[in-house]
């Protein structure tokens, strides 16, 4: 591979230098040198959340060894969050926090796949919206899927009928409009989760552009027909820069990913993260909640699209006479334990590798929101 030349260096260097003045004026010079940017740069650490729709034998996923290492993850309890069913997942033993968990498999009995591998800081936000058997779920930004398979079993109620199978007049819609991640989602569902739920229409696979106002038309619930709306919005996705950047550097390249990266980019992020914003929040009925997410580190991309969103609620109440509005309960949750995962922003949560529990998840910012009377 030939070398780099002294133009493609000072490139890189240019657009490395830029990324990290940007995020050393939001988190602070030291810490982003010292603390953030190692753990972002280090692997992406998995949870491994068990499918409650197969019939799963731990032992047969995970060898006497692994399951030695193993440790059950516990999100906010049934006292923090009423009725909440805690989500059966499980972690490597801190000290393996390298290793790979085994691949999901297909369960002997159910012929569904036994479990997903994803950050634990996505099972923590789908834990905070809370689905309860019957709630209508909308998943608008849904691929893969791993946060639609975490919502179904929340969905699963206790009398579920492995023979019958209902989700007791609930539903779970997943949403993706990119045709080739659309196709993906489905194929994961469809491996995860019972055909008879497909088949009754308790869990469809859409294919909407959240960005577009007509969408909310051809809902199958129409405008405010969900209890639950989760929001994980596509961003910059900044670990994701890091890791193909670092990558890049030992085989003496250059990635794409840093070297197109811009200051300003995020904000322009922001325009798409806001209308999906509105999207969701005009699905969801007077009293349900939304959880608007990202991985990305950006205030422009997190607290900055709850404002934005602000904005064009009171620009609404005067154009159309909406009669609606929307309260951010992000801090309702602060004494119920998240400051052991994340901490606090304006409007939300942000978990990060370096938290001081050493859980080295994320990053996720949430923001967890009620559509309320105007």
């Amino acid at each position: 591979m030939p070398a780099l030349t002294k133009a493609q260096k000072k490139l890189a260097q240019a657009a490395e230098d830029s990324f990290n003045r940007t995020y050393a004026v939001q988190f602070g010079e030291e810490r982003w040198q010292q603390t953030l940017y190692p753990t972002l740069k280090a692997s992406t650490r998995y949870a491994a959340l068990t499918n409650r729709f197969a019939v799963t034998d731990l032992d047969a996923i995970f060898s006497q060894e692994q399951a030695a290492k193993l440790q059950a993850i516990e999100f906010l309890s049934e006292s923090d969050l009423s009725n909440s069913k805690p989500l059966s997942s499980f972690q490597w033993d801190i000290s393996e926090a390298e290793a790979t968990f085994p691949p999901p498999q297909p369960d002997s009995s159910s012929s569904l796949m036994t479990h997903w591998n994803l950050d634990a800081a996505s099972l923590l936000a789908v834990n905070v919206l809370d689905p309860k058997p019957g709630d209508k779920v909308f998943d608008l930004c849904a691929a893969p899927g791993g946060k639609s398979v975490a919502l179904a079993q929340f969905l699963r109620p206790d009398n579920y009928d492995d023979a019958s199978p209902t989700l007791g007049g609930g539903c779970l819609h997943s949403n993706e409009v990119n045709t080739g991640r659309n196709k993906r989602l489905a194929s994961n569902l469809q491996s995860y989760l019972p055909a008879a739920l497909f088949k009754t229409g308790e869990v469809k696979v859409l294919k909407l552009d959240g960005t577009e106002p007509f969408s909310l038309q051809t809902l199958p619930h129409g405008p405010g027909g969900y209890d639950k709306v989760l929001l994980d919005a596509p961003c910059s996705s900044e670990r994701h820069v890091i890791h193909a950047h670092e990558k890049a550097k030992q085989s003496g390249r250059l990635a794409d990913e840093m070297t197109s990266w811009r200051s300003g980019q995020s904000k322009k992020m922001a325009k798409t993260q806001v209308a999906l914003l509105m999207t969701a929040l005009k699905a969801v009925r007077i009293g349900g909640r939304v959880l608007y997410a990202t991985c990305s580190l950006s205030n422009d991309e997190n607290d900055s699209v709850i404002e934005k969103g602000m904005e064009l609620v009171q620009k609404e109440h005067k154009k159309s006479g909406i009669k609606w509005d929307f309260a951010v309960r992000s801090g309702d949750l602060t004494a119920k334990g998240l400051a052991e995962w994340a901490e606090p922003t304006k409007y939300g949560w942000l978990v990060l590798p370096d938290h001081p529990s050493g859980g080295k998840w994320g990053p996720l910012f949430f923001a967890l929101l009620e559509k309320v009377e105007a």
